[in-house]
C-alpha cells in the first residue's frame, strides 16, 4: 500500500501509520527522509536549479544595462546610438546624421560636467584668494603699525592699487605684489605705503614695546633684546598682541617671531 504525501484527514490512514504524518496548514504531510534523493523529485530539483540560474543571468544583464545607462542625458537617442554602434561594427553603413546626433548628445553631457567643475574651481579659487590676500594684508598692516580703526577702510584701496598675484609652491600659497623692481611681499608693499606721505597719517603713534623715543632710540623694555631678555614676557606679549610681538622680535635682530621664541639667548648688539 502506497502512502499519500498530503492528505486532508487522518481518518483515512491506518492508526499505526498516523504517527508518520505532521499537521501543517490544515493538511497532514507525510514525513519523508531523503526526499531530495528520491528519483521522482530529480526533475523538479533540476528545473528549480535551472530557473534559479536563469534568474541570476537576467539580473546580471539588468545590472549591466542600468550601469551603462547611468549618467546619460535625458534626451539620449538610444536608436541612434544602436545604429551608430552597428555601423562601427560593420553591420550597417554609417549615417552621418546618426553620428552627429550621438556625438552632440555626449559632448553636451561632457561640457555640462566640465562647466560645473569649472564653476566649483572658480569659487574655491576666489575663497583662497580672499583668505590669502585679505588676511595677508591685515597682518601686514599690523606689522606696519597701522591704526586698527582704519584697517577695514584701507584694505580695499590697498588691494585695488596693487597688482597682486598668488604664488603657489610645495610650501603652500602666498601673495606677491608686482612692482617695477620685481615681486615683493605683502609686508614690504604695506610697509612702503605706510612710510609714504599718504600712509603715514594712518600709522599709530609709537608707544610701548618696540616703539622709539624722541631721539630715535628703541625703548629698553623689549623682552627680545639682550638688555631685557625675558622668555616669559615674550610668550605673554605674543598672546596679548601678536603684531607687536612680531615687530619687537624683528627690531631685536631676529628674522621673525618664531625664530625669536625658539632662541635660547638674545642676539647681541
Amino acid at each position: 500500500m502506497a502512502l499519500k504525501a498530503v492528505i486532508d484527514s487522518l481518518d483515512q490512514v491506518d492508526e499505526a501509520l498516523q504517527a508518520y504524518y505532521d499537521e501543517q496548514d490544515d493538511k497532514f504531510i507525510l514525513k519523508i527522509e531523503g526526499l531530495k534523493d528520491h528519483p521522482e523529485t530529480g526533475p523538479l530539483r533540476r528545473a528549480k536549479d535551472h530557473e534559479k540560474a536563469k534568474r541570476a543571468e537576467v539580473q546580471g544583464k539588468l545590472d549591466e544595462a542600468l550601469a551603462r545607462l547611468d549618467g546619460l542625458p535625458d534626451d539620449f537617442d538610444a536608436d541612434a546610438y544602436e545604429a551608430l554602434k552597428a555601423a562601427s561594427d560593420g553591420k550597417e553603413p554609417q549615417k552621418d546624421e546618426q553620428l552627429v546626433r550621438v556625438r552632440e548628445q555626449l559632448e553636451k553631457k561632457h561640457q555640462s560636467e566640465l562647466a560645473k567643475k569649472a564653476d566649483e574651481a572658480k569659487k574655491l579659487r576666489g575663497q583662497l584668494e580672499r583668505l590669502t590676500v585679505d588676511e595677508g594684508l591685515s597682518r601686514a598692516m599690523d606689522k606696519a603699525n597701522i591704526n586698527p580703526d582704519f584697517k577695514e577702510d584701507i584694505l580695499p584701496g590697498l588691494k585695488q592699487r596693487a597688482k597682486i598675484k598668488l604664488d603657489e609652491s610645495d610650501d603652500g600659497v602666498s601673495a606677491l605684489v608686482e612692482t617695477d623692481m620685481g615681486d615683493v611681499s605683502l609686508d614690504r608693499y604695506v610697509a612702503d605705503w605706510a612710510s609714504s606721505d599718504r600712509g603715514q597719517k594712518y600709522v599709530s603713534k609709537a608707544q610701548g614695546i618696540g616703539a622709539t623715543g624722541s631721539d630715535g632710540r628703541k625703548l629698553d623694555n623689549n623682552p627680545f633684546t639682550a638688555k631685557a631678555w625675558n622668555k616669559t614676557e615674550q610668550s605673554r606679549l605674543k598672546t596679548s598682541d601678536l603684531a607687536k610681538a612680531e615687530k619687537a622680535a624683528v627690531q631685536a635682530g631676529f628674522k621673525d617671531l618664531e625664530k625669536a621664541l625658539m632662541a635660547r639667548k638674545p642676539i647681541e648688539a
